[in-house]
This record gives structure tokens, sequence and C-alpha cells, in this order.
């Protein structure tokens, strides 16, 4: 008996390893089916938005076929294909084309699983099946058409997000099957990468699989069952568009079914344009492109259409499915006008009127710059009753679409209360001076109680000369405001005659910083004393002679009188207006910075008076007058500003200083080499001050980091990385900076965990690098295929690492494995288990002995194959076991603690 067991266990390990090489089926695949081809017949055109399409089955693989060939699929080696997901979808289920492989000979049937998983970053399967259906084949091949060897998984309908795959497993021990794939052998997979096998339950890109040393570059004909809804859009770059703009309408077919070729098969004839249908509103006619550019000639609101098809590949779908959006185009207004008084009494009406060229737009009217809700919709609006000063805001709106502000400012003037009136009492031959005094506004005078043009505004009139009582009308306005009635003023002449009135002194103006005071002179006839007063009549003097000292505070304009005295009457009042000004001071000063060749805005705020602009601290050239300067110096740049209010002159200028900002010039800008599967450094040299900002894209707006040194992720292989220089917000142009990303060996690998606590390793694909294993108990090899037994049982991590000669690159892959005690292990009990019949036909019978369980059973074929394998509840002590699958041969029983049994199925 041990003699057999010896042989019996060499078999087992002498089993060759499984290829890691993806198995050619080798069997020829006939096309019997139909492929759509470019037959878009009329299809109803839906308004509704989204419209929900039929059920397609997505026959991507199947379309970029050039020929068919089979791939092997057997426990432990599985294949899947990857599905992009542009928007929500639902799923069904998948078709694909497999067999029984016809080399068994065997009318046996072996069961597929079909599965859907979430694809992950790797684009390989993540998780849990999302969906699983069990389906049973056959050998029938009827020549290999694929009519006749069609197979359908169906799932419970599940809506998914985001990219999945579909995938063709099985977990019988003997059996394979044949899945049909398009051409890897004419590269019919594109390069695009969407297929994937697994080895010994490993899931591996097809970019790192052969057939045979072929790459493994095709897909796999598993085509989902599908429905979506559609929703055709499109966007527009400023809706408010301006009469003479282009305008450009984005469409959305990148972000759902009618822009992705899996789904829309003419994209896979290059007539995406084909798809979809423009009219834009303008009578130009349709046309059919993915996105459409126009430039319209008048000034009005179009409808924009857009008719897209998504063209599938099965029933209604090779017709496509169309649908509609439609969107308005609208102009924006131009800023209205408005009708009506800005200055208006307190107590009255405002009424504003707004007009505009534009029909159609609605005026709203704005308590804000900011508000967002107008306070009053309409063409006329009226407040009543005014009570104080206010600023609100008029604006068109063309159905959200909104013009500029207009700002309108009411000044609420208050009605005067107030008007006190002063008389003169002069002297035959005198002129009078009269006095009117309102609380507020101006006085405005005239010659009758009604009607009539005033001849004279202000608070002081002064007659012509006088030899009769003489009476005028004043009256107080504000603003249009006006008092009533009209007040009567009288000038009173006595009849004694006044003497002539003095010379004076000529109305002067001073500045207060330079002027501590004024000396005022008058002159009168001889014999004539001179009187001086501080109002226009009546009151007494404030001081006699032909001079008077008047000393300023502060900026205002005196008016002082004299008149020539005889003793009995005065003469005429002759006034002389002193004028008392100074230079302003600046405050609020902004020194404004930009970037080099941008403009600089440099201002600040003046109480009264004017400012001027120089290039130099004295004399230079003027530059410009106001307290704001606009200009784009090509570096900081000082400016002088002098202040002056009449002749008032500051004679120092404040320096204002225009700061010019530049981003820094790229010295240098490179990138290390690594190879793959690390991050990479990038790293900048500049000039001056400022930092580097590193981008994903030349267009991207996110910074992925912000200094002169950015580590990259992990870089697969090659790619470009774009900098730009930065300071104080102003920026250099971008920079492509790639680093050299030399390639890694593939580092994967199959492993089978053997009996006798061995396991079993080989590469999937070393090609010429070096190999070293760890088997994570110390032991090391070099070898490429190795066979290796641990002397302990429990969990062990396998690692390969591959090194490439040429570029000393290193990849490495781990896999834990757990080691458990093998069935032909140890000692072994001679008490004798009950197996019968031998030979037996359908149904085996085993028997332990008096305190024996059953926990493990095993049946191996005579040439090593494991073709059954039990797992028992324990309590166990007899099992029945339906061998009637088996073919007739010798077999071997493995239970642990009992010698290997042989028995004979006939």
């Amino acid at each position: 008996m041990m003699k057999n067991y010896l042989c019996f266990l060499f078999l087992i390990i002498g089993l060759p390893l499984a290829n890691a090489q993806i198995q050619p089926a080798g069997v020829r695949i006939i096309d019997d089916l139909q492929k759509a081809g470019l037959n878009a017949g009329p299809a109803k055109r839906s308004m509704q938005n989204p419209k929900s399409c039929a059920t397609d089955t997505v026959e991507y693989p199947y379309n970029k076929a050039s020929a068919y060939l089979t791939v092997s699929v057997a426990k432990g080696r599985g294949l899947g294909q990857l599905y992009s997901c542009p928007k929500p979808l639902v799923v069904t289920g998948f078709t694909f084309y497999a067999f029984v492989l016809p080399i068994h000979k065997t009318a046996k049937k072996m069961e597929l699983i079909c599965r859907l998983y979430k694809a992950g970053a790797d684009s390989l399967p993540s998780g849990l099946p999302l969906r699983s259906d069990t389906l049973s084949i056959d050998s029938t091949l009827m020549g290999g058409r694929l009519a006749f060897i069609e197979k359908h998984a169906s799932f419970t309908s599940i809506t998914l997000d985001s990219n999945y795959i579909v995938t063709v497993e099985t977990n019988d021990d003997t059996l394979t099957a044949g899945v049909v794939t398009n051409n890897y052998q004419n590269r019919d997979g594109d390069r695009e990468n969407l297929n994937c096998g697994s080895i010994s339950g490993l899931w591996y890109s097809g970019r790192n699989l052969n057939v045979g040393g072929q790459a493994f570059d095709c897909d796999i004909l598993l085509h989902p069952h599908v429905r979506y809804q559609f929703g055709t859009d499109f966007s527009i770059k400023n809706n408010c568009y301006n009469v003479n703009d282009s305008i450009r309408f984005t469409n959305a077919a990148p972000f759902n079914m009618s822009g992705s070729k899996m789904y829309n098969r003419y994209l896979s004839f290059n007539l995406a344009y084909f798809c979809h249908l423009w009219d834009v509103g303008n009578f130009s006619g349709s046309q059919y492109t993915v996105n459409r550019t126009v430039k319209y000639n008048v000034k009005q609101n179009y409808k924009v259409r857009l008719i897209s098809t998504v063209y599938g590949y099965r029933g209604s779908m090779q017709f496509g499915c169309v649908d509609t959006t439609v969107k308005d185009l609208l102009f924006k207004p131009d800023i209205p006008t408005f009708s009506g008084a800005v200055n208006v009494c307190i107590g009255d009406t405002a009424r504003f009127t707004a007009l505009s060229a534009d029909t159609g737009v609605v005026f709203e009217w704005l308590s804000s710059p900011t508000a967002t809700v107008p306070f009053f919709t309409g063409k006329t609006y009226e407040l009543h009753p005014v009570t104080q000063n206010d600023t609100f805001y008029l604006r068109a709106n063309n159905r959200g679409c909104f013009s500029a502000l207009r700002t309108i400012t009411i000044k609420a003037n208050a009605y005067p209360t107030a008007l006190n009136v002063l008389n003169d009492s002069v002297c035959a031959g005198s002129k009078a001076n009269l006095k009117a005094t309102s609380n507020i506004g101006t006085v405005q005078w005239y010659t009758a109680a009604n009607g009539g043009l005033p001849f004279f505004s202000g608070e002081v009139y002064q007659t012509g000369v006088l030899t009769d009582d003489t009476a005028f009308y004043v009256q107080a306005g504000n603003n249009g405001c006006i008092m009533s009635p009209r007040k009567a003023i009288s000038a009173f002449v006595g009849s004694d005659f006044a003497p002539s009135a003095p010379v004076l002194t000529n109305d002067t103006v001073i500045c207060l910083a330079s002027t501590t005071s004024l000396v005022l002179n008058a002159n009168a006839g001889s014999g004539l004393s001179i009187r001086w007063f501080n109002a226009a009549s009546g009151g007494s003097s404030i001081q006699n002679g032909s001079t008077y000292t008047f000393t300023p505070s502060k900026r205002e304009v005196r008016t002082f009188y004299a008149d020539a005295y005889n003793g009995i009457c005065g003469s005429t009042r002759v006034p002389v207006n002193i004028t008392v000004e100074d230079f302003p001071a600046i405050s609020g000063l902004v020194n404004d910075a930009a970037c080099k060749g941008d403009s600089v805005r440099m201002r600040f705020t003046l109480p009264f008076g004017t400012a001027s602009w120089y290039d130099a601290a004295s004399g230079g050239n003027l530059l410009n007058t106001g307290i704001t300067y606009t200009v784009a110096p090509a570096l900081s740049s000082d400016f002088y500003v002098e202040t002056s209010s009449s002749v008032c002159v500051n004679p120092q200028r404040t320096r204002i200083t225009a700061i010019i900002n530049e981003a820094p010039v790229v010295l240098k800008l490179w990138g290390d080499t690594i190879c793959a599967k690390n991050s990479a450094t990038l790293k900048s040299k500049t000039s001056g001050a400022g930092t580097m900002e590193w981008f994903d894209s030349d267009t991207s707006a996110a910074v992925l980091y912000s200094g002169n040194t950015f580590v990259t992720p992990v870089l697969n292989g090659s790619r470009k990385y774009y900098a730009r220089a930065a300071y104080a917000g102003c920026y250099g142009p971008r920079t492509a900076v790639q680093p050299l990303v030399r390639p890694v060996p593939f580092s994967g690998f199959s492993f089978e965990v053997l009996t006798w606590q061995q396991v079993r390793v080989a590469p999937i694909n070393a090609g010429g690098s070096s190999i070293k294993w760890h088997f994570g108990d110390g032991t090391t090899s070099n070898n490429s295929s190795v066979t290796h037994r641990y002397q302990n049982t429990g969990s062990y991590q396998i690692r390969l690492v591959l090194t490439s000669p040429l570029t000393k690159c290193k990849d490495s892959t781990s896999v834990t494995v757990q080691i458990d005690a093998s069935s032909l292990q140890g000692v072994y009990s001679e008490s004798p288990l009950h197996l019968y019949p031998n030979p037996v036909t359908d149904r085996l019978y085993v028997e332990l002995p008096e305190g024996h369980l059953f926990q493990m059973l095993q049946i191996y074929s005579i040439d090593g194959a494991l073709v059954l394998h039990n797992n028992l509840e324990p309590g166990q002590r007899k099992q029945e076991l339906d061998v009637s699958a088996l073919n007739n041969g010798m077999y071997m029983l493995v239970i642990p603690g009992f010698s290997p049994n042989l028995f004979v199925k006939q």
C-alpha cells in the first residue's frame, strides 16, 4: 500500500503548472449574425427630456472584430470586459458566446458563473459581485456558428453610476469552456485594454497578459443588456449674448451615451457629427455637427434646438434612440434710461419712467446694486411722499438676462419755512443795501408781488441811487421748492442828501497758511469820516478810520462794508469781499499694485480743492488732474501730487508709488528619472521672488501644489505636468515638464498550493528580468518556476521581485497563502475504513470506524487531478458519494488520518 501511495504522490507533485498565459481554445468561429450598420432610418423624435431608451445589447467588442478567436475558461481562469458608464444606466444581464471544449469529448455539461462587478481604479473587478447568474453549457458547437453558441445571463436589474465589468468564470474542476473574443492577432482591442483575465483567482489587465507570446490585445465578446435615460443636452457660453458676439453651443455628448463609442455605434464609423442635428433659430436651416458656433445679426431671443441620436446595436436601438432639447438664447438688454426730475420737494411725489429701445424687456427697480429681488417691477415708478434723499437702481430684464444698472439718485429738498427781510433807511442820493434771508435755499428778488421774472438772486441787494422810498418783493426757494407768498422789502429815503461813497480795497483772496492779517483801506472826500460795518444795512459800526485789520482763522468768505459819514448822513455802504482759502490735505491714500502690463489705479480723498499729478517732487511734467490716476508703467514708479484750492498751492508734493509686480523668470525646469509605480520629483529654478504652481494640464484651474519642488502621485507611465511662475498674483506662462518614467517588469505570478505543505509558483511574464522569490519563511530562490515545501503550517506571504537588466527597475507582487496539514502527511491510522462497493457505478459509501468522524474528504484521479473535495459537517461517521459523473478509471480516496484508498469506477 505504501508503494502505491508514493507513486500517487509523485503524480500529484509532478503535475504541470497551470500555464500563466491565457489559453487559446483553438476553435474556428463563424459569424452568422448580422452587424448593425449605417441604417439610420427615421425615428420618432421626442420632446421628452430625458428620453427613456429601449433595452440594447451593447455589442461594442463584436463591432470591432476583424475575426473571432476563442479563449479557455477553467477553474481559476476567468475573463472579463470593462464598460464605461457616462451616466447612470440599468444592467439586466449580458450576452456571450461559449461552449464546452470539444477536446474533452464529453456530453457532460459545465456551469459558467456570469458576474457583474464594479470596476476599481485599476479597471479590474473590485469588491464582491454586484449581480451573478449561473448558466449550464454543453459542447454543442454547430461548426462554431455564433448564433448556436449564444448564451444569455440574466440579473435582477441594477442601476450603475460608474464603470463596470462583466465576467465569465467557473468553479468546475474538470471541464473547460471556450469563450469567444475578437481577434487579438489583429489587435482588435485597439490597445484600449478593456479586457481582463484571472489566473489562479487573481485578476490582471489584458495589457499584462499574452496568448502564446501574442499580446492579448482584444475584447471579450461579453455584451451587457442596458437601458438608460438619454437626456441630450448642451450648454451655452454666455447665454446673455451681445448681438455681435459669436455664440458657441457645446454638446453634452461626452457625458451621455451619444458621445460614447461603446453605446453609440456611429462613433465607430467616425460619424459623431451625424448624431446631432442643430437648429439655431435664425432661419439658416439645420446642420449636422457635434458642437455649433453662430453669430446672429438681429438682436432678439432665439430658440435653439438639438436633436441627438444614439444608434445602438440590437432591436429598435439599431435605428436610434432620439431625444430633443430646446433652450432659449437671450440677448443682453442695453442699459435703460429714464425720464423724471431727480430734485423733488419733501412731501411731493417723485415719478420716473423707464425707457429702452429693446422690446419685450421688463423694467426692474432695485434698492441696492447687489439686490437680486426688485422692490418694484414696471415701466413707471412713483414714490410718494418723498421724505429723504434716496438712491435706487434701474435695470432691464430679458427673462433673467439683465442689463447693466442705471443709478437714480433723488435729492429730497425741503420747502423754506422762514423768510426774514431787513429794510434800509438811507439819505437821498444814496444806494440802499436791502437784506433778505431764508432758513434754506436762495432768495429771488422781484419788482411785483406776483408774476414776472426775478431780477436778482442773493441775500443782499444794493439798489441804485434813490431819491424816494422804493419797495421790492422777495421769494425763498430751495431747488424749486418755493415758499409763498412773496414778502415786501423797502428802502426808505430821507430828505437829507448823502455824501459820496468811499473808495475801498478791491475784493481779495488770501491763503490761510501764509497770511496772518489783512489791512483794508477806504478813502473818502474831505471832511468825511470812514465807518466800518459787518452788515449791509443797519447796526453799529465796528470801527472808524480809514483802515480795518482782518485776522483770518478759517476758510470762509467775509464781507465788510464802509461808508463816508458827514455827521448827519452816511453814504452808500460799499462792500469788500475777502475770500479766505487754504490748500487741502490728502487722506485715504491708496498705493495700488498691478502685474506688469496691467494698469495701476492710485487714489485718495480730498476734502476740497484740486489735485495735480507730476513725475517729479518739484517741477516736472503735469501728468493728470483729479483724485485718481490710472497708468500702466513698465516698472514700479513714484508719482507726486500737488494739492491746491484757488490761489493756495501746497508747497510740499505728496509721493504716491505705483507698484509693478512681475512673475519670476523660469531659469530651469526639469523632472527626474524614475521607475514606474513611483512618484517623480519635478523641480524648478527661478530668478527673483515668487514660487511655482503645478497643474495636471495646460487648461486646469486647480493648482496641484505651490512650491519650487513638486512630488507627483505614483506614475505608471510618462505623463506631462505644467508649471508656471507666480508672484503677488502675477503669473508667467505655463510650461510643460515630463519626468522620464522607465518601465518596470510585470511581477504578477500564478501559484498553486499542493499537498505535503508545498506551493508551486511561476511568473506570468518575466521577460528577460532577473527573478527572486521570497517565500515568507526565510527561503528565497532565483529560479523561474519553483515548488517550495514549508516545514510548518501557517500563513505565509510569497513575494516575487523582478528586476529589469536594462533599467534596473524593480517590481514586486505579494500573495498570502494558507498552508494546512497535508492529507498525505503525518501518522496514519491503521484502523480500517469501510469503502463499498468497489468497483462502483453510481454510489460510493464510506464508513469510518468507531471513534472517528469526517472532517474532509478528497478524491483524486490517477493522473493526480483533484476531482472531488468535500468539507463535511462535524459529527458524521458515514458518507454517501455520487460518483456517477466520474469517467471510468482508477481513483484515490483521501481522508485525513487514514491511508489513501484506491477504488475503481466502471
